[in-house]
């Protein structure tokens, strides 16, 4: 995490002279001063399988350790990181409690004396979890994950290491056929793919995590950040005009599902894998060219890295006006209208922040039409 100590961190008490020790201790970060700035796993956080809420945690919204989350951090998280309506987030966390059997509810003062045994034997206060425990297999997590292996036989969590050989290969389940992207670049991923059900869980990925979910160091996404087949569509920014729909989710879907046979989802995580790109094509909405959808290096970056997108500030020419700007950056900021116009120059970039609501309902609508998509092709009436 490059940046210097904040002069009201923790960092300050220590002698003149020492290098700043950057623990996420109580949730804080003591190397960047912006509440909300990137910074990923420390050694001692926690992670999970899910993008969303280390995205949270590594962006501040949640406790940057991924640990002691209460249903009300994570209700209030959700609403502030993506705009999620009340109903959603609260359908969201009284869902994920429940779905790793644990009690939603936390009473100060009596929840720390009432304790929880956890599957893998350790113990949490009640209503509290940390991101590791959201990891239960079969509880809200699934196999099938698009860019984690499944759970290894007789395994209690799932791997949280990303595969990062397998985010490139989202682009080629995009149509119309992206830019640059080859179907031959998938064949230098097929060797990686078919360990999804065969490779032993060891007690530390090549990423900095180990097995209880926790890292070991900053470089959970070192070689993420450094793949040429995936900087690519970071670098240009032609590629924040390809988008991805219902339709490009539900091919990439299908091609899991085929990639884990003869294993196969249940109807119920099912439904979950596909809820989640639900969700996040609503929250990252736009539009280009009669086409809406997730800009692709958001959708990359954010299954890579586990991070927001940072989104262009323009810089209004000297004809145009404030007001101007000020919708231009709307526009940018996932407002879903029609991308416009020359009449910006853009210097700089800024943390997306939402500025709609996501509805439940919503969700529900573009659930189905994922759903609708990746049963035509596994029922082979729809080309893959």
């Amino acid at each position: 995490m490059a940046g210097t100590p904040d002069s009201s961190s923790s960092t300050s008490t220590l002698p003149p002279g020492h290098p700043p020790v950057h623990e996420h201790s109580e949730g804080q970060c003591p190397i960047n001063g912006n509440t909300h700035a990137y910074c990923p796993p420390q050694k001692g956080d926690l992670r999970s399988v899910c993008p969303a809420l280390n995205a949270m945690a590594n962006h501040g919204y949640i406790r940057r350790d991924g640990q002691h989350l209460t249903s009300s951090a994570l209700y209030y998280g959700l609403k502030d990181c993506y705009g999620l309506s009340s109903t959603l987030s609260a359908f969201l966390v009284t869902g994920g409690f429940l779905g790793i059997k644990r009690s939603p509810f936390f009473i100060p003062g009596l929840s720390s004396h009432i304790r929880a045994k956890n599957p893998d034997g350790s113990e949490s206060p009640g209503g509290v979890v940390n991101l590791h425990l959201i990891g239960l297999h079969n509880g809200i997590e699934h196999d099938g994950s698009l860019v984690h292996l499944n759970t290894p036989p007789a395994e209690k969590y799932a791997p949280v290491e990303i595969q990062d050989t397998w985010v490139p290969k989202l682009v080629g389940d995009i149509l119309p056929p992206v830019r640059g992207y080859s179907p031959a670049d998938d064949e230098e991923l097929e060797d990686s793919i078919t360990i999804s059900n065969s490779k032993p869980n060891s007690n530390h990925d090549r990423h900095g995590s180990s097995s209880d979910g926790s890292s070991e160091s900053s470089g959970r996404y070192s070689s993420v950040s450094s793949d040429p087949s995936l900087q690519k569509y970071f670098d240009d920014p032609a590629y924040l005009t390809t988008l991805v729909d219902e339709a490009d989710i539900g091919r990439m879907r299908a091609r899991r599902q085929r990639e884990i046979l003869p294993d196969k989802l249940d109807a119920a995580h099912a439904e979950i894998a596909r809820g989640e790109m639900s969700i996040m094509l609503g929250v990252w909405s736009q539009t280009h060219e009669g086409k809406t959808g997730i800009p692709l290096p958001w959708l990359l970056r954010w299954l890579s890295e586990e991070r927001l997108p940072e989104v262009p500030v323009p810089v209004p020419a000297k004809s145009h006006s404030v007001a101007e700007s000020v919708q231009a950056v709307q526009d940018l900021n996932g407002s879903g209208s029609e991308s416009s116009s020359s009449s910006t120059t853009l210097a700089k970039t800024t943390l997306w922040r939402p500025n709609h609501k996501q509805m439940l309902s919503d969700v529900v609508k573009r659930n189905k039409v994922i759903r609708a998509v990746t049963e035509a092709i596994e029922s082979g009436t729809a080309k893959v």
